[in-house]
């Protein structure tokens, strides 16, 4: 009996030693979050793990004894993108952070992988902010000798750079942070560059070399698709939309060249960024990704989830013709398609229980009911019919649709309305040209 509590015991114990947590607490305390979701990092995607209660500004999340290792988040603001993310290597973490200000204020007061990591990117971030600012000073300057005065001190701070890379290389040596700290390394040329042409052109050639796409630990995070991400969209600028989209298309080739012929991490990048691409209405990109490269890949590579996902996306983009569908006026079935009595078409999703709508709505109508080249159509998101009816009786000019159901109503999934009011304007082709966020940027479209 004595040895069975005495091996109770022991496994108790062990399991207690095993078990590892996250601990955090904000500073200064906010009592505005309520709660904070813990998720796995992977390639693409956001994997949820569990959720706890924030109280007083303090949280404790037991992670899973079979927890990978890799990269996880935190999140406590959705709608502000409010999250912290950090490095799990079986390991307990108690980190504080501001919460106005997470990524700048995070300190970890446990945890050596956080603390390394955290301290290189600290000091790291530092001293490429000393390297760019003689860059820009040089290229700002008209004076000879206060030109060779910023050569001379880049010099010096770029051997700094390099052996602050050097150190940090070698005493991360073996853990899951080394992987990020020699990844995460950026390239400056030795000497000060001329002119901002040859900078830029050096920013690209050598953007990806220090980046291992064949790490593992590398793909078991988001590290590379957020490298993919700067390199394509932050790289490549111009104001001309042709050259703009050519810029584009370049950078998605260059990238896919970097990566080979992993066809697991293609389907990864390739997602994200037609995900990217279709939130910022560009089609063009979008489809050629989706066509040319993510439905070339092997069958088991593809996911008919995403393909629908983008392909729905795409319907809602600036320049295509928006969705089909037909409501009851007057006894007659009217259908949006085969319209065709003005220049222009408004359709505004909202709901009488909406108090922004209540407010929003009827300044629409006001703009709109003796406008002779916009027609509005009104598609009232509602549960029944009692506040439709008594609401819709003033907007007499306007073509009334109820939809029932409200966001289960298939014409509110059909425009993926999230929100009210949502509005889009259409061509008299019933071509999408705008989406304004609210009422004020109706109007100004229409008044420019």
């Amino acid at each position: 009996m004595f040895k069975k509590i005495l091996l109770t015991i022991f496994l108790v114990s062990n399991l207690a030693i095993s078990q590892t947590h996250i601990t955090g607490e904000m500073s200064p305390v906010n009592n505005d979050y309520k709660w904070v979701i813990l998720y796995q990092l992977k390639g693409a995607n956001q994997i949820y793990i569990s959720n706890v209660d924030i109280i007083e500004g303090q949280f404790k999340i037991d992670f899973h004894e079979n927890l990978p290792k890799g990269m996880y988040r935190l999140t406590y603001d959705i709608e502000k993108a409010g999250f912290v993310d950090f490095l799990y290597n079986n390991e307990n973490i108690t980190l504080t952070f501001n919460p106005k200000f997470p990524n700048e204020s995070v300190k970890y007061n446990s945890s050596e992988e956080n603390k390394l990591f955290n301290q290189y990117v600290i000091q790291s971030n530092f001293t490429r902010q000393k390297l760019d600012s003689l860059q820009l000073s040089y290229f700002q300057s008209q004076l000879a000798n206060q030109k060779a005065g910023f050569e001379e001190t880049y010099k010096t701070v770029y051997e700094t750079y390099k052996n602050q890379q050097t150190h940090f290389d070698e005493i991360s040596e073996g853990k899951l942070a080394n992987h990020f700290i020699k990844s995460s390394f950026k390239y400056y040329a030795p000497l000060i560059i001329k002119t901002p042409q040859e900078y830029l052109i050096s920013e690209k050639a050598h953007y990806f070399d220090y980046t291992n796409f064949n790490d593992a630990e590398l793909r078991n995070s988001i590290f590379l698709s957020e490298r993919v991400i700067d390199y394509v969209f932050y790289l490549n600028q111009s104001d001309d939309e042709q050259v703009q989209n050519a810029l584009y298309k370049n950078a998605v080739i260059e990238v896919f060249q970097k990566v080979g012929d992993n066809n697991s991490l293609i389907s990864e990048l390739s997602t994200v960024l037609m995900f990217t691409f279709s939130q910022i209405q560009n089609t063009l990109l979008t489809k050629l990704i989706l066509e040319s490269i993510y439905k070339k890949l092997p069958n088991e590579y593809i996911n008919e989830v995403v393909i629908s996902e983008i392909q729905s996306n795409m319907k809602l983009a600036l320049g295509e013709i928006a969705p089909d569908f037909s409501w009851q006026e007057n006894g007659e079935t009217i259908k949006l398609s085969e319209l065709n009595t003005t220049e222009n078409y408004v359709l505004v999703f909202w709901s009488t229980s909406c108090s922004h709508c209540l407010i929003e709505v009827p300044q629409l109508y006001e703009f709109t009911k003796n406008t002779e080249n916009i027609k509005v159509i009104a598609i009232a998101l509602e549960d029944n019919d009692v506040g439709y009816k008594i609401n819709t009786a003033n907007f007499k000019n306007w073509s009334n649709v109820l939809a029932l159901g409200k966001w289960q109503n298939d014409l509110a999934k059909e425009y993926k309305i999230t929100s009210t009011p949502t509005y889009f304007v259409l061509d008299k082709d019933k071509r999408i040209v705008a989406k304004p966020e609210f009422y004020i940027d109706v109007k100004t479209f229409f008044e420019n």
